[in-house]
């Protein structure tokens, strides 16, 4: 048992005064707290909560009038145990609309009343919901690292593997490592929820000289792809975009690569996304094996499987031609 003061007071100050600001700021916290003497008879109930029975004037209030009959049997039941034991009691409550209140309930003296009984309650709803958001928004970003750690590990080791010295090989994983961050960029600014083609594409262009992304033109719907499609169409719209820079003669040309985007019905409900690349070339010669390699890869096995997607990749005299189909929820 203890006795409640202020931090600090002046001698001086007016208690009934005193009283009237502390009822005030209480009133205003929203906290609710009672009192109650040790026959369970209230004195005063402050701020209580609109999903209890404010007690009306002819019946004097009682924990099972006020609180119900399963919350009321509860608080009179610790009640008559803090009596006993002299220990203060807390648990949380979760009424029938989910709401969440956090009880406390302590022995506090008075000299003229002896032992009584102060309870506070919190309606602490707002906080466990924000706790619930949290905590799913980390599982979500755990389960995202993980993916994505995935995908890095494996660039990365495939890049190792077919690049020819060290030097190449760091300068093409920072690019791909430069396309991942970039179309993680696209994902946070949409709260996870993906990205738009045309976005994905325009921060993936930001990686190459201005002259690049001149000649660059997207067509067509304007999806909002998923997280997961997002991640590994940024990928493949990446290396398109370094073998044409660095084998490709359109720059030279001044001709112009068609990103193209139709999103239609076909037999299952999910509408199919069929994303086309068009790279005009005037050389007649085809890319070597050593410059398709890990680019091939990706573009033919890697991001299609990534989207439970088909791709096709072919060379022809005129042009290059990339074209992947998938799901537009993938």
């Amino acid at each position: 048992m203890h006795r409640h003061s202020l931090t600090w007071e002046r001698q001086e100050t007016d208690k009934a005064r005193q009283r009237d600001y502390l009822t005030f700021a209480l009133v205003r916290s929203g906290v609710c707290v009672t009192l109650q003497d040790a026959n369970f008879d209230y004195h005063y109930i402050a701020n209580l909560p609109t999903d209890w029975m404010s007690p009306g004037s002819d019946d004097p209030p009682t924990d099972l009038s006020i609180f119900g009959q399963e919350l009321g049997k509860k608080l009179t039941e610790v009640k008559k145990a803090i009596f006993e034991t002299g220990q203060k009691r807390e648990f949380e409550w979760v009424d029938e609309r989910g709401r969440t209140y956090h009880f406390l309930v302590e022995l506090v003296f008075d000299r003229e009343n002896g032992r009584q009984i102060f309870t506070t309650v919190n309606d602490l709803t707002d906080e466990r919901r924000r706790e619930k958001t949290l905590r799913t928004l980390l599982k979500e970003v755990s389960h995202r690292s993980k993916n994505l750690m995935a995908i890095i590990q494996s660039v990365a080791s495939q890049t190792a593997r077919y690049a020819p010295n060290l030097e190449r090989f760091v300068e093409s994983f920072h690019g791909r490592l430069q396309s991942l961050a970039l179309a993680q960029d696209s994902i946070m600014e949409t709260d996870w929820q993906g990205a738009s083609l045309k976005d994905l594409l325009e921060r993936q262009l930001n990686y190459f000289p201005l002259q690049v992304k001149k000649l660059v033109q997207f067509e067509g719907e304007d999806v909002l792809i998923s997280p997961n499609a997002t991640v590994h169409i940024g990928l493949a719209l990446h290396e398109l975009l370094s073998n044409a820079v660095n084998y490709g003669d359109f720059v030279r040309q001044n001709a112009k690569i068609k990103v193209c985007a139709k999103l239609q019905q076909v037999q299952s409900t999910t509408p199919t996304l069929t994303l086309t690349w068009v790279e005009p070339q005037t050389r007649t010669e085809k890319p070597s094996e050593q410059h398709k390699r890990f680019g091939s890869t990706i573009l033919e096995r890697v991001v299609p499987n990534a989207v439970s997607g088909k791709a096709d990749y072919a060379f022809s005299e005129d042009c290059i031609r990339y074209s992947i189909s998938f799901p537009s929820n993938a």
